[in-house]
């Protein structure tokens, strides 16, 4: 009578829960990499982001610099004929210009018939600060309007004179008169700016 023979066990293979182990390791390996892959993408989203901004800001303080730097105490007239002042600011209403003054050093590259001088303002208009800029230093018309920053509360301004003093509204001797400089403060996406600036630097 003969024994049936038996079969040895493999001693190389993997029993049914080491499988078991092995798959969820590398399931919880797999979700750990593709957590840490969104927050890399997620990182350099925001870092963009603030990139861009920062961007954004650095374009708009040194478009405002070299305008204000380049002010004239230049007079203009309006549509009516009246002369106004040279350096003005309004305050309060939608789409008024918190600045508007005349500056100089224009360039003219396609050789135009017309002065290197030009009016420019600058006003809020619904969270949007904007440029303006008018061809012709007395009346004519005004281009479309650039956006400089978004999302923008309200502006304030404070204006130092000749007398070396502050204060919030621009008030003026002569039609003539700039102030020396320039203190313009706003909060956007939750962030406070102030910036200082010289007027009239590039005329002294």
């Amino acid at each position: 009578m003969h024994k049936a023979a038996t079969m040895p066990c493999d001693s190389n293979g993997f029993t049914l829960v080491e499988m078991m182990v092995a798959l969820f390791i590398f399931a919880m390996l797999s979700v750990a990499g593709v957590i840490m892959l969104r927050s890399a993408v997620d990182a350099d989203e925001v870092t963009a982001g603030n990139l861009g901004q920062m961007a954004e800001m650095q374009r708009f303080v040194s478009l405002m610099e070299t305008d204000l730097s380049q002010a004239l105490p230049r007079t203009y007239r309006d549509d009516r004929g009246e002369r106004m002042p040279a350096f003005s600011s309004e305050a309060g209403g939608r789409g008024t210009s918190f600045l508007n003054f005349t500056r100089g050093g224009q360039s003219n590259i396609n050789g135009d018939a017309r002065s290197n001088l030009e009016r420019v303002e600058y006003r809020l208009t619904d969270g949007k600060l904007e440029r303006l800029r008018n061809r012709m230093t007395d009346g004519g018309a005004i281009d479309p309007p650039a956006v400089l920053l978004s999302n923008i509360d309200s502006v304030q301004l404070r204006f130092r004179d000749k007398r070396g003093q502050w204060s919030n509204d621009w008030q003026i001797e002569r039609l003539a008169e700039l102030p020396r400089a320039i203190e313009i403060g706003f909060e956007q996406d939750g962030r406070r700016y102030r910036h200082l600036f010289l007027v009239g630097t590039g005329y002294l």
